[in-house]
């Protein structure tokens, strides 16, 4: 008997510009999952909020995986501190669309709108953060929106009622453990996969002699303060001028950031750094490959990650990393193997390593190799085959 399950995601919709850089990890995340899934034979259904009119209430989405659009509050974007006021809507509609086996909630909102579907259909309910609100007095919360006020108290409800927790790093269980009072013994850690088919090192040779002066380094997120890109920036101002690089960013900012972007841009005025500095709208997928695999860094200086898929990402196309030491990136990378992690956001510490690592081509080339055989055994189908043993473990106990 097929397995039917139900991927809820309230605000990440995978055919909104699905797999975007800008659009973010999570949106990867849940779209590639819910394929390799699909691919061992569950059938998937993905539910998420109607952001336009036209956007169908059913498509196809992949072998197995079907897209269902729910309305709940208006048929357009919204900014996700806004979305919360439509939950109770978007339950009503997930109601309607028949019982699942399992439903998997992505994100607080969704799990507090799915949690009493599940009760009523007598269900598992399994949760996935991919973020936890950062604690009112951290600053974390410098420079970024206010959090919404039901979140906190929706993400206790979330970790402490579900029947199991599927965290993305060992950073992410011990907040969601701590923070939120979920049980240890109902918290999995499943870490994120990578397509390393579509992420792969360049066929180019390399040689020492190829790599003396690096081509350009990448930063690739939304533009907003909590992903750092004014660290990368700061950095790049660090290295001496006869041998900086040029810095590509690749991002865009959200509704809850409207006005980033020029900030970053007088950053760049300010630091000297216009003919080293390009900005790039969010790049499709295959794209974002193609920059990677060329780059000669990964910039990822995020205040925090649950996990940094980014960074994986890199190292599946045979590019170090030099990333901040926070949270999940201390597991998307193996230090001084994979990249380098650095620990804070000390601008002449930032510079330091960048230049010490443009420097040494070869450790780059070691780095990169090694990230490279990492990867290949980080694939999304291995991720879906310990993701599908938990949900028969759950649906045994039952």
């Amino acid at each position: 008997m097929t397995l039917r399950v139900a991927f809820v995601s309230m605000h990440t919709s995978p055919a909104e510009r699905a797999g975007t850089a800008d659009a973010g990890g999570m949106n990867v995340l849940i779209r590639s999952l819910a394929e390799a899934l699909g691919a061992q034979g569950v059938e998937v259904h993905f539910i998420t909020r109607r952001s336009h009119p036209d956007q169908p209430a059913e498509q196809p989405l992949a072998p197995q995986v079907v897209l269902h659009h729910i309305t709940a509050g208006p048929e357009a974007p919204l900014p996700k501190s806004l979305i919360d006021a439509h939950i109770d809507e978007f339950r009503d509609g997930l109601q309607t669309l028949g019982k699942f086996d399992i439903i998997h909630s992505h994100h607080w909102m969704s799990g507090v709108a799915a949690l009493p579907v599940a009760r009523e259909w007598g269900v598992p309910h399994v949760m996935t953060f991919h973020s936890v609100a950062a604690h009112p007095n951290s600053p974390l919360r410098d420079g970024e929106p206010p959090e919404s006020p039901a979140r906190l108290e929706g993400e206790v409800t979330c970790a402490t009622q579900s029947d199991l927790v599927i965290a993305v790093s060992h950073h992410e269980a011990a907040v969601v453990i701590g923070r939120c009072g979920a049980d240890p013994e109902q918290v999995a850690i499943v870490r994120p996969g990578v397509d390393v088919v579509l992420f792969h090192p360049s066929d180019e040779p390399w040689s020492p002699a190829d790599d003396v002066r690096p081509g350009y380094l990448l930063f690739a997120a939304r533009l907003q303060p909590l992903k750092g890109p004014d660290v990368a920036l700061a950095a790049l101002a660090e290295v001496p001028e006869a041998e900086r690089p040029d810095l590509v960013m690749v991002g865009q900012t959200s509704a809850d950031f409207t006005g980033y972007e020029h900030e970053l841009h007088r950053l760049v005025d300010e630091l000297g750094l216009d003919s080293h500095v390009t900005f790039l709208p969010g790049q499709d997928r295959e794209s974002l490959a193609q920059l990677m695999r060329h780059a000669s860094l990964v910039l990822v200086p995020s205040h925090s990650e649950t996990f940094g898929l980014v960074a994986l990402e890199a190292s599946a196309s045979g590019t170090p990393v030099l990333a901040a030491a926070a949270g999940g990136l201390t597991e998307a990378i193996c230090n001084t193997h994979t990249g380098v992690l650095v620990p804070g956001h000390d601008t002449a510490l930032w510079g330091r390593e960048l230049t010490a690592l443009l420097r040494d081509p070869e450790r780059r080339h070691r780095m990169g190799e090694c990230g490279r055989t990492r990867a290949l055994d980080m694939t999304w189908p291995k991720v879906a085959t310990r993701t599908l043993a938990h949900y028969h473990r759950l649906l045994g106990d039952r």
